[in-house]
């Protein structure tokens, strides 16, 4: 009985004492969030981060959203690829993963992505390439509609999910994310949407080695998918991005749902609750 009770003692101690591998809240600085990552017009085309602050043409920068709520702001204007950031530490194979994301954008266009778990190292062409293993983007089919998508293994991209919905601008939403990297294959990947499930699907290759994740507004630009040359100018803003190895619990904060994956908020529009 004493070794039960003691085993019970650890294990509650491991439990409160679970450390967030990321855990980021406005206005901290970027770096606990993870490295600033800025492009140009072309890959590799790549801008110094932080830029000079009377360069409004591209950024990722600690300031509010248009209701003066903090948060770190990206932007940017036609032409320009990518403003990311790529989550701080390192991921190992044989864990799960648990990411809560609360953010607004203020503007939505086809292919614009806005999560990447991301690869290195692979070969493009080989059997296991997978540059990015899944990504929530928006689709060419329906501009305003977000997805996820995933990559097999040296093969196509496909969407797991796609809203039925449009996606409301201006409005903060949360994403949550559960997945698994363990070796082999056959991983499980799960995605819930201001508090609801959306996507739970198992037998995907989710771990390639050196994966890591990005938060920000990859691509969707003018002249990359767009025929009529709309005047593509992206911001997004984001509040809070936990990320665990623990549980969905360690990361209620940011999700959109609450203790023991429970529903705890509603979309609200122009930054307020």
């Amino acid at each position: 009985m004493q070794l039960y009770h003691l085993l019970l003692f650890h294990l509650s101690l491991s439990l409160t004492t679970a450390t967030l591998l990321i855990n980021y809240s406005a206005p901290a600085a970027i770096s606990s969030l993870g490295t600033c990552q800025l492009e140009g017009s072309f890959l590799g085309d790549t801008i110094e981060c932080p830029t000079n602050p009377s360069n409004n043409s591209i950024y990722i920068r600690d300031g509010s959203d248009p209701s003066g709520t903090p948060a770190l702001h990206y932007h940017r204007d036609p032409h320009f690829r990518r403003a990311e950031v790529k989550g701080a530490g390192t991921y190992e194979a044989d864990q799960t993963y648990y990411i809560g994301y609360e953010f607004m954008l203020g503007n939505v266009h086809e292919h614009l992505a806005i999560f990447q778990w991301k690869e290195d190292g692979e070969t493009p062409g080989s059997r296991n390439y997978q540059d990015i293993v899944f990504n929530i983007q928006f689709t060419e089919a329906v501009p305003t509609r977000l997805a996820l998508g995933y990559t097999n293994p040296g093969s196509s991209y496909n969407y797991l999910w796609t809203d039925s919905s449009d996606f409301s601008v201006n409005t903060t939403h949360n994403i949550a994310l559960a997945w698994d990297t363990k070796s082999g294959g056959n991983n499980k990947l799960q995605m819930w949407l201001d508090g609801t499930q959306v996507l739970a699907k198992e037998g995907l290759n989710l771990w390639t080695g050196d994966t890591y994740p990005k938060w920000g507004i990859y691509r969707g630009e003018e002249g990359d998918h767009d025929t009529q040359g709309q005047n593509n100018i992206f911001d997004s803003w984001i509040y809070k991005v936990q990320l665990s190895d623990a549980s969905l619990d360690e990361v209620a904060n940011s999700s959109g749902l609450g203790k023991n994956g429970t529903k705890s908020r509603v979309r609200r529009e122009g930054g307020e609750y």
